[in-house]
């Protein structure tokens, strides 16, 4: 459905009109991605076959004000589209939208958790705290977890360990790693399975041949190829400026030949040449290429000296040293023991602080949402949609999230349950 005063592109204009399967949108800031979000919300809702009542839209956003927009935008076009066809049908969407769900993904799960409390144990007059007290609270239960580790026979050698000659007394001093690690955690479907999953692999008595060295050796892999991406596109920017073409031999030679060899050996299934190239490469020296735009040949050279700069910082990963285990190993093994506990602690003494005032974060509310959704019957690995999340599929046909690119993988399980593929 074409609006007034919009000229769509085609790009949009197909992004709009699809049907039949998810669509998503990609583009750089201020190219209207959420107007063409908008715009399709507006042309599923206008067509009566495909959705007979907004609300059986859902959509979602990241902040309170973009809700709001997205809310209004959608009133706009609705009203244009009604005056241009005077259509009963539009005007029963206008009268029914605000009832319909448009609102941050939190007050989504508030309120999903409101309308299900009992199901939870949950007291059905919790608050949700807001970002100051939530930083109180937490400065709060790192200092009980700090006491409780002191007080605990077993891991005081460790923790003596683990602490020595660090930053401990800094706003951003090492304590502060236990917070990031469980704020990190908000975002992961199981926090149990994670601590589980961290102990084995601390465990591992070879990691280089270990699940946790394949996937160090799957971050080269990616890495190396993204590598090379960026370097060929310095060539090509270079020859589209009309660049010297004795300066892209040197360059092809001196900066994507060692790379390209490396991905060769990779693909090849030869580490241990590959990492040995990685171990002994030495920075080629690079040069503003001559005859292109100054301010082009300036970019040329950064975006080459970074591409350099990330490849010769592989060699730092532990999979690429091998004597990183036998000189260190049993040390790190032990401290990362201790820190794996001190996050499990300072998760459960931060759990107990909420309760005992009946409050809630934001991971909270993904979390209990998500529990919500999925049947007790299934797995944390295969999560099975519950009743609940049955009877909001026939209510919800159509989803629109805003800013797709930022969800967790909370978020993006909620999605999962509530869709119907």
């Amino acid at each position: 459905m074409a609006e007034k005063g919009i000229r769509w592109t085609d790009q949009q204009k197909r992004a709009i009109d699809a049907r039949g399967s998810d669509v998503l949108v990609t583009a750089s800031a201020g190219t209207g991605k959420t107007a063409v979000l908008s715009g399709r919300c507006v042309s599923i809702v206008s067509d009566r076959r495909i959705c007979p009542d907004v609300r059986n839209v859902l959509v979602l956003t990241f902040t309170e004000a973009a809700a709001e927009q997205m809310r209004s935008r959608i009133a706009e076009r609705l009203r244009e589209a009604f005056l241009d066809r005077r259509d009963d049908h539009l005007r029963r969407q206008l009268m029914l939208l605000q009832g319909a769900d448009i609102s941050t993904i939190h007050s989504f799960c508030k309120r999903l958790i409101t309308e299900h409390f009992y199901r939870l144990d949950l007291d059905p007059t919790f608050s949700v705290i807001d970002g100051d007290e939530q930083r109180l609270l937490k400065s709060e239960v790192l200092e009980k977890n700090i006491d409780w580790a002191w007080g605990q026979n077993d891991i005081r050698v460790a923790l003596e360990r683990l602490l020595y000659q660090r930053d401990l007394w800094t706003s951003e001093g090492f304590l502060r790693k236990i917070t990031e690690i469980s704020d990190f955690l908000d975002g992961i479907i199981s926090r149990e399975n994670w601590y589980d999953r961290a102990a084995r692999l601390t465990q591992v008595a070879n990691q280089r041949t270990a699940g946790l060295g394949d996937k160090q050796k799957q971050i080269i892999d990616r890495r190396i190829h993204s590598i090379l991406d960026q370097l060929n596109h310095v060539k090509t920017l270079s020859q589209s400026g009309g660049g010297d073409s004795i300066w892209e031999n040197k360059f092809q030679e001196s900066h994507i030949e060692p790379v390209v060899r490396c991905a060769e050996l990779l693909k090849a299934g030869d580490w241990d040449r590959c990492a040995e190239i990685i171990r002994n490469y030495s920075k080629p020296a690079t040069r503003t290429p001559k005859g292109i735009n100054e301010s082009v040949a300036k970019l040329v050279q950064s975006m080459a000296r970074k591409a350099v700069d990330s490849f010769a910082e592989l060699s730092q990963l532990t999979i690429l040293n091998p004597d990183y285990l036998d000189r260190l190993g049993d040390s790190v093994e032990l401290q990362t023991m201790v820190l794996i506990e001190l996050v499990r602690k300072y998760d459960e003494l931060y759990r107990q602080a909420k309760r005992a005032v009946n409050c809630l974060d934001f991971a909270d509310l993904e979390h209990y949402a998500l529990r919500l959704l999925t049947s007790e019957d299934s797995s944390s690995d295969e999560p099975l949609p519950s009743q609940t999340a049955l009877a909001l599929r026939q209510r919800y046909k159509h989803i629109f999230v805003d800013e797709y690119q930022d969800i967790n993988a909370v978020q993006q399980k909620i999605l999962e349950l509530l869709g119907s593929g």
